[in-house]
């Protein structure tokens, strides 16, 4: 199958977010006079990823989500009451100033473009903290088009949300798409919902436990994708 319109998760598909986080979060806490080790991030990223999952579930708001993470988790892990709304704020400008990119992200999307295929952003991020990301890391110059959760008001992998890309970019032959992530659960089951192609970045060559969510292709390097 020869795709032509390719549409691309961010967050640890072409962005590192593992270490774009550690540097956002280690500013976050150490302003809170918490440092942070390795048993404290690990056990913010479990709590932050089940938030996570609610949202794309549809069970938690947005807006409850950001505004609340940070003061549910300092309260329970510290007994100590901060403002989350403001909290989260600040980790949302500290990790808008970091793109550390996967590898061979920037090379892929080099020759994919050489070869005159279209190319769009699928993200469930804060648009600005996105945006920011995308413009410093000088990636925006490769995409057609960015389509971001908050703006669409619909988040991977509810059809409605790729229903409003497709009706947005009118035209485009969804036979010929293909939606890339690492995400089964949000990109994967996002394509499986509308009944478009999926590749899944597998770089840690983790077993799919999710037997009712099988994408079409598996890659391990994102370069990969040439070949598909």
């Amino acid at each position: 199958m020869q795709y032509r319109y390719l549409f691309f998760d961010m967050d640890n598909t072409l962005f590192d977010f593992d270490a774009d986080e550690d540097q956002a979060l280690a500013q976050l806490f150490k302003d809170q006079g918490v440092q942070l080790i390795p048993t404290i991030k690990t056990t913010y990223q479990t709590f932050n990823q089940n938030l996570w999952r609610q949202y794309e579930e549809g069970t938690l708001t947005r807006e409850i989500l950001l505004n609340t993470r940070f003061a549910t988790f300092f309260k329970e892990q510290f007994n100590q009451e901060v403002d989350g709304p403001r909290l989260s704020q600040n980790y949302l400008d500290n990790l808008a100033l970091g793109h550390d990119l996967m590898p061979q992200a920037e090379a892929l999307l080099k020759a994919l473009k050489a070869a005159n295929i279209k190319l769009y952003v699928t993200t469930n991020g804060v648009a600005n903290t996105q945006y920011r990301r995308l413009q410093d890391s000088g990636l925006i110059t490769y995409f057609d088009a960015v389509f971001v959760s908050e703006e669409l008001g619909y988040q991977k992998p509810d059809p409605r949300y790729f229903q409003s890309v497709f009706q947005q970019l009118e035209g485009i032959s969804q036979a010929e798409a293909l939606i890339v992530g690492d995400s089964l659960t949000s990109d994967v089951q996002g394509g499986q919902n509308v009944g478009v192609a999926t590749a899944w970045y597998n770089p840690n060559q983790l077993a799919n436990q999710m037997t009712d969510i099988q994408p079409t292709h598996e890659i391990e390097h994102l370069m990969d994708l040439l070949a598909i």
